[in-house]
């Protein structure tokens, strides 16, 4: 049986021109999915990969990955500056996914730490762990699937 491994991309990633300051060229979601979609086809793993700005609906899709799924991805890129969103209620339902000692990675594209870069704040969890890829592009979605297979494989 597959591992399912749910990737949720947050507010203002349906546009990711805007890496393109970052020398992420030609970026699009649909290339990141299609790239995530290969990766997990290596390695066995059924995807399901989405992204929403609406807080209810990414808060469904947290909800799902406590019951359907055995692993979570989030790129939660402006959950920090979206002003609609309830960071509390973002952060409390990414805990329940890892009290449930399912892998949580936390991914983004650019490096965060760099200089200049105002991207968002790393999600911080009292309970559990959550792994963090920053900075390499699409690879640092690549990157996250391999961890979470190798997490997987351990459990």
């Amino acid at each position: 049986m597959n591992n399912r491994l749910l990737i949720i991309n947050g507010p203002g990633l349906s546009d990711l021109s805007r890496f393109n300051e970052f020398g992420h060229d030609d970026l699009t979601l649909e290339k990141v999915q299609k790239k995530c979609l290969e990766t997990c086809e290596s390695l066995g793993l059924s995807l399901e990969f989405c992204q929403s700005d609406d807080e209810a609906e990414l808060t469904n899709y947290l909800t799902r990955a406590c019951k359907e799924f055995d692993a979570l991805i989030i790129n939660p890129v402006s959950y920090s500056h979206a002003s609609s969103l309830d960071f509390d209620i973002y952060t409390s339902n990414i805990e329940t996914v890892t009290l449930q000692n399912k892998p949580v990675i936390e991914v983004h594209i650019a490096n965060i730490f760099q200089k200049g870069v105002d991207i968002t704040k790393p999600i911080k969890v009292s309970e559990g762990n959550v792994g963090f890829v920053s900075g390499f592009g699409i690879h640092s979605y690549e990157l996250a699937i391999r961890a979470v297979h190798r997490k997987l494989r351990k459990n």
